[in-house]
């Protein structure tokens, strides 16, 4: 749906690309800046720029798109007021949360296609976060240090299929957008207030500043937010600082140096059963750690970021660097009698950046090309600062227009990974630092073929198919040094194929539908096999730890996602998505059957907005997840393994929320109140992490702007 309009000979002519569909508003605006030129006498033929016009499906605040889906993150209806970019991708079944508390938005606690934070990318402006990892946790991100104030839009990549991105995205890219510079004319900031209270004394301060003279622009914002916890022993308290200084360049491009700062303290939480069992708080039979330990998570991040765009005879350059630390201190009682607690106290640095150059050559043609980066320490050689995985990309990405309705993208990717293994003699004959490296040339496509023109009835329906090579290093702490365990001396990375057909089609109006078949085969799946090993001890002599974490031979996935929204009237939105998965290893490794599990098979996500009236907005939010199994072995003759399945119940969950404008004019004319019940219907369920998930709370939160 794009036409070119072009000034010749006195008249305006139009080039059809494909079909589109004018509203009646365009129309007019057309021929009125038709008939604006007609009357002039230049008789010299211009081309004016390109104009595009799209009919674009999905919810609001969606824009599905073939190869990925978009959410502008501020414009997306939400019951209540985002604390974090987790709220926001709740709203979308293939991924999956997986906190202890949806209070807290927690450390990696989100899957992508059923993958955890090792195998899919979160970015921000297309640089991968990353961190080497480990340490009682997953810690690669803290998705409470990213409020969502911070992002405009996000990009939903389902899949291996981008050569931009590190090529652990097995299960795809969540790439968090902040907006870019813009230049004012007046000096008045915008401001806006968030103050916002709900049960389990959860409070919520958030205020922004964002303004401009001319050219230079700046951003300032800060959030507090705290909370008793639903579970014992699982309060938190967190602090985020934000600033952003910018330049707005010409050729619309922008240089932008931000950094932000994040003191978190959260409590863990404790079994509440038996004598000492405290019925202010849900029963937990059984948790890591117990009431009289006291357990403590606290950290400090703070990070440098910087981004750069400028347009230029050789393409739209880009440029994303960054510097960051993060601390986490583990802080527990491990005798009921100690004066003091045990503390695992870890930091963490990380660098990197990214340069990449998009280069037009005409409507058809689209090459993209760039060189990504990253150095990744922390301070487990002897508490010292130590450089332990070192990764370089580079790519090169063309997006074809073979014809009107044929749309080729395809992708080479180089990836070059080295590690260093902490070995300190545990391994015979071996150095105390290994040193692994791996590289690859990882290739991929995406083809889109546009339907109409076969038939009028497939008016905005095209099919899509993406074809990508899989490849990923054990570029993680806890598989190639699990539990302090030398283990990366003997993993290979993973590697095979994806594969996504998608069909998306709009259906009436704004009402569009992707239906998305994946099918992935990965050999050498990285697993844990510490329950089953036989070479852990030092008899085990030059084979120590050979089997400590291994190479599954082969996995399939296979997937099923669904997303459909839009407008049912002019008042009344709707979204629904739904995703079926399951995971099978081929080989007969008792590992695959742990390594695997722990994963729901159904998850349907859905929603109403309603416009009540003009500043009253009504939203309903609907969450279903069918039961999740997990795995436990027991070998009842030698080589033979029993394995019995604990499951967890299936559930579903009813949020409502209003959002009412208290003013329309004054001093503060974008006032809103905002009043919303979670989990309306008290759904008793348990959550990922085996623990109670939050029963009923209420909520308010009341935000000004100017």
């Amino acid at each position: 749906m794009k036409w070119k309009m072009k000034w010749r000979r006195g008249i305006y002519q139009m080039e059809w690309k494909w079909k589109c569909i004018l509203r009646p508003a365009t129309v007019a605006v057309v021929l009125m800046a038709a008939a604006a030129h007609a009357d002039t006498e230049t008789p010299s033929v211009r081309q004016l720029e390109e104009m595009v016009v799209t009919e674009q499906a999905g919810a609001p605040g969606i824009v599905q798109q073939p190869e990925k889906t978009v959410i502008g993150v501020q414009a997306l209806p939400t019951v209540g007021v985002p604390g974090s970019i987790v709220d926001v991708l709740k709203g979308y079944a293939i991924i999956d949360f997986r906190g202890e508390s949806d209070i807290d938005a927690g450390v990696d606690s989100v899957y992508l296609r059923g993958f955890d934070a090792k195998r899919f990318v979160t970015a921000i402006d297309g640089v991968t976060l990353q961190k080497t990892g480990g340490r009682k946790s997953s810690n690669i991100v803290d998705y409470a240090t990213l409020p969502a104030f911070l992002i405009d839009t996000v990009e939903i990549l389902p899949g291996p299929h981008s050569a931009l991105f590190d090529s652990k995205a097995i299960g795809g890219v969540l790439n968090l957008k902040t907006a870019a510079p813009k230049r004012r004319d007046g000096i008045l900031p915008d401001g806006k207030l968030t103050v916002g209270f709900s049960s389990y004394d959860t409070w919520t301060q958030e205020m922004t500043v964002q303004g401009a003279a001319r050219a230079v622009t700046y951003d300032v914002a800060y959030k507090h937010s705290s909370s008793d916890g639903f579970l014992r022993n699982n309060a938190t308290d967190m602090d985020t600082v934000y600033g952003r200084l910018g330049f707005v360049l010409p050729s619309d491009g922008f240089v932008a140096l931000s950094m932000s700062y994040s003191d978190v303290d959260r409590e863990a939480p404790v079994t509440n059963a038996g004598a000492d069992y405290d019925s202010d708080y849900p029963k937990v039979e059984s948790a890591t750690f117990d009431p009289w330990q006291q357990p403590t998570w606290d950290g400090l991040s703070y990070a440098y970021r910087l981004n750069a765009e400028q347009s230029s005879p050789i393409g739209r350059l880009r440029l994303g660097a960054y510097y960051g630390k993060d601390n986490r201190k583990r802080a527990y009682y491990a005798a009921p009698d100690d004066a003091t607690p045990s503390v695992m106290d870890t930091d963490w640095w990380q660098q990197g950046g990214k340069l990449e150059d998009e280069i037009r050559w005409s409507d058809a043609h689209t090459t993209t090309v760039g060189f990504d980066m990253a150095q990744l320490s922390d301070d487990g050689v002897d508490n010292d600062r130590t450089e332990r995985i070192n990764k370089k990309g580079g790519y090169v990405q063309h997006r074809w227009l073979l014809t009107p309705s044929l749309d080729l993208r395809v992708g080479l990717r180089y990836e070059d990974v080295e590690i260093t293994v902490t070995n300190n003699g545990v391994i015979p004959d071996r150095p105390d630092l290994i040193e692994r490296d791996w590289g690859e040339f990882v290739p991929k496509s995406f083809l889109t073929w546009k339907l109409e023109h076969m038939a009028p009835w497939l008016r905005d329906t095209s099919l899509s198919f993406g074809a990508s090579k899989i490849w990923r290093a054990p570029d993680y702490h806890g598989d190639y040094n699990p539990q302090g365990r030398p283990a990366g001396a003997w993993l290979d990375p993973e590697h095979g194929m994806g594969y996504d057909l998608v069909l998306s089609r709009r259906l009436w109006r704004d009402v569009g539908l992707k239906v998305n078949y994946a099918f992935y085969r990965i050999e050498d799946y990285i697993a844990t096999n510490s329950s089953y090993a036989k070479y852990s001890g030092k008899d085990a002599g030059n084979l120590r730890y050979s089997d400590y974490k291994i190479n599954l031979d082969e996995v399939y996935r296979h997937g099923v996602d669904v997303e459909l929204g839009g407008h049912l009237t002019d008042l009344l939105s709707f979204y629904l998505t739904y995703s079926w998965q399951q995971f099978d290893n081929q080989g007969d490794e008792p590992a695959g059957e742990t390594e695997l599990d722990q994963r729901a098979a159904n998850r349907v996500t859905a929603g109403l907005s309603y416009k009540l009236f003009a500043t009253t907005d009504l939203t309903l939010d609907y969450y279903y997840q069918s039961k999740e199994t997990t795995e436990i072995s027991e070998e009842i003759a030698e080589d033979v393994w029993y394995f019995t399945q604990v499951d967890n119940d299936a559930y579903q969950v009813v949020d409502f929320g209003v959002c009412q404008q208290l003013f329309k004019g004054g001093a503060f004319p974008k006032t809103t109140l905002r009043v919303y019940v979670k989990n309306l219907f008290d759904e008793r369920y348990k959550n990922a992490s085996g623990y109670p998930a939050t029963d009923r709370t209420f909520g308010a939160a009341v935000t000004l702007s100017i």
